[in-house]
Parts: C-alpha cells; structure tokens; sequence
C-alpha cells in the first residue's frame, strides 16, 4: 500500500488491521455524468447482480433524489458498462428517494430499501420491499417496516425511562423545537430480509441507534400495526447490537445481506457487515466518522455471537461528504460497508464493497479468511465484550 493512500487513523488502529487492509483495495464505481449522476454508493450484492444508490439532482428541499441502478457482475472486481435504473420514486412514501437497497434471496429475490419523503409529519424514512426473479420485472409491494409514530413509539416501548422509550422521547422534543406540534414518524433503515436455518424469515433493520432482529412470518405481518406495536414493547429483546464505546458510540447499523461462509472444518457459518458512528462537535463544525467491521450472526436467531472489535474498513481521506449552513459545517467520513462475496475461485479471499463518502464505491478484499473465523472465535470479539454504550 502506498503511503498516500493510507486510510485515515482515527483511533488506535492494530498492527493486524493494518495487516488485514494490506490487500486489495480499488473504486469500483463512481458517478457517470452521462447518467446524470452527482454520486453513487451503498452497493448490494448478489450472485452476478449488483444494485447500487444512485444521487440525482431533484426539485425539492434537498436538490437531489435517489433511485436503485443496477449492473451485471462480470467477475467479482469488474462491472458491465451497461447501467439501467431499476427502482425510481412512483409513491408517496419514497417520493423523495429510494436509498440503501440490499438483497436476499428465497426462490425469488427480494430487494428492501427506504424510501424517503422529506415531509417532516408525515413522511420520513420507511423500510418498503420489491420482489423479482430476474431484476427487469420488479414488483413494489409498499412499506414492510414499522409505521408508528414517536408519541405512540414512546408508549409501546414502555415509557420515556426504558431505552428505546427514552430515544423516541429524544427525538420527539427535538423535532417540536423545530416544528412545534408535530408527530413524526418513527425512521427505519438498514434493513434486509434473512432466513434462518429452520426457514424462518427474520427482519434485520435499525430502529432508533441500535440493530434489531424481528422474526415475522409473512410480509402481511410487517404490514400489520398489531404487529409492531407487539414488536415495539420487546425491542430490546430483539436487539443484537448497541452502540459500541471503541469507535461507534452514536449508532451502529446493518451494513448487506450476511452470507453463508464454510469454516476449515466444513461447518457453516454467517458473517456479515455493521458499520458504526462516531460524533465529534466544534462550536462551527461537526464531523461524523462512519466505519465497518465484520460480525458473525447465529445462524437461527441471526443475533451477533461475535464482531471484529477494531473497524477494518475505513473511511478514505479523499472522500469526504461536506454541507455547509452559513458559517456552520457538517463534515462526513464514510466507509459505508453493504456488499460482501466470496471469490468463487479463491473461497479464501472476501469481497467487500462500501460507499466512500456518499460519492463512490471501494472493493476491498480480504485474503485472510480463516484469521477472519479464527478471530470471530477468539473470546475477545465476543459480542459480551462489546462494550455497548448505556
């Protein structure tokens, strides 16, 4: 590795991290002024299909919208020319864009995304499904994520002194400083649709800082308001992952799908992306330090047993996401992990793929796979030793 080209140490970094981010690392994909684009990022992966959010310029509060393009996977670290969009706001609840998609597969591929509407009562970030068997025929079937207001989200949670009833308490006195007399919605991201081994569905999404698990079994149940209030009184119980104090102390979230890898010893095991948030706040100026690691999920309940306690995919120096207010700047440093594979003619060598500063897309490999398993086995990146944030 070139010495330029050294990611940001933003904490203490190990030797061995430093060992793991040794290997290959390209941008894989930026924004083609052809196709209008002002960025692209936060890519999903699977099998020979890769979808990724694509920024356009828009006539709203924000000047831009987001839509779901999709390419062919010609090998693992080269993409098709051709690019086509796949997903395009046509509601009202994704009126203003359609962001972070990921993909599973169950017969049929299911692609869950947000979709945004800047409507500070009514809309939000809401987590909504398509489905496909091809990626040219594509089916929205609307919002599977919780619609539930933040009054009412502070009720079925248990009260503005339990955890997530506190953070919905947060959150609502907040948004009335701004807009007295409002009731928003709850924000829902960073979700996908999982299948444990048994083949039950199970919702991994990101409610309020933290990572939750909700098994469901149809989507009528996602639909369902019983449901979530049902839901929204365990939400601790579901949850698999806190805000960390080492290097995610404002939030953690769901980085793609988690994939199925194959041990030295033939036993099956999945591992998957989170990334987390660091904060820091100057009289003119906040920064936000996105980063990812890798976790091991159980393979039934897909709670996290394990997680690489030191980031391994950083932010790059040269991408940095800026807005400015005035005199006041907001500066963003993002590896956003969302994509992972296995190279189908090395198995030892995985593939990692992040939106860099909300602009581009990074291919990092790992050729350390059985350090990466080994490391998940080793007691201190059990997920008792997180170290969650209180």
């Amino acid at each position: 590795m070139e010495e330029d080209d050294e990611p940001p140490n933003r904490g203490g970094i190990s030797t061995l991290v430093r060992t793991v981010q040794g290997d290959r690392k390209s941008i894989i994909l930026l924004p083609s002024e052809s196709l209008e684009e002002i960025a692209v990022c936060n890519p999903a992966v699977c099998e020979n299909h890769f979808i990724y959010r694509a920024r356009e310029k828009a006539n709203n509060r924000y000047g831009e919208k987001s839509v779901v393009r999709y390419r062919k996977l010609i090998t693992l670290y080269q993409l098709s020319e051709e690019s086509r969009k796949i997903l395009v706001p046509e509601f009202e609840y994704e009126k203003d864009g359609i962001e972070d998609a990921r993909v599973s597969k169950d017969g049929q591929y299911n692609i869950v995304y947000v979709g945004f509407n800047e409507d500070h009562e009514n809309g939000g970030a809401k987590v909504a499904l398509a489905t496909t068997e091809d990626f040219k025929d594509i089916q929205k079937h609307g919002i599977i994520g919780p619609q539930v207001r933040l009054e009412e989200a502070i009720r079925f949670a248990g009260g503005p002194n339990t955890y997530y009833g506190g953070i919905f308490d947060i959150e609502l006195r907040g948004e009335r400083k701004k807009n007295p007399g409002v009731n928003p919605f709850v924000m829902d991201k960073d979700a996908t649709i999982v299948y444990a081994k048994s083949g039950q569905p199970i919702f991994l999404h990101r409610v309020g800082n933290a990572i939750q698990a909700t098994p469901f079994d149809s989507i009528k149940d996602l639909q369902n308001p019983a449901f979530w209030e049902y839901n929204f009184g365990k939400l601790e119980e579901d949850t698999i992952l806190y805000p960390g104090r080492r290097w995610a102390p404002e939030k953690v979230g769901l980085g793609g799908t988690p994939i199925t890898i194959i041990d030295s010893e033939g036993n099956e095991r999945k591992i998957g992306h989170v990334h987390g948030v660091e904060k820091k706040e100057s009289e003119k100026l906040t920064e936000y330090i996105y980063k990812s690691t890798i976790a091991e999920f159980d393979p039934e309940t897909f709670h996290i047993k394990a997680i690489i306690r030191d980031p391994i995919l950083l932010p790059d120096p040269k991408y940095i996401f800026i807005e400015k207010d005035g005199e006041y700047t907001i500066k963003k440093y993002i590896n956003f992990a969302t994509g992972i594979a296995i190279d189908p003619n090395d198995d030892s060598i995985i593939c990692n793929y992040s939106g860099l500063g909300d602009y581009g897309i990074e291919l990092r490999t790992n050729n350390l796979k059985q350090w990466l398993l080994k490391e998940l086995s080793n007691p201190h990146n059990s997920i008792e030793n997180w170290q969650r944030v209180n």
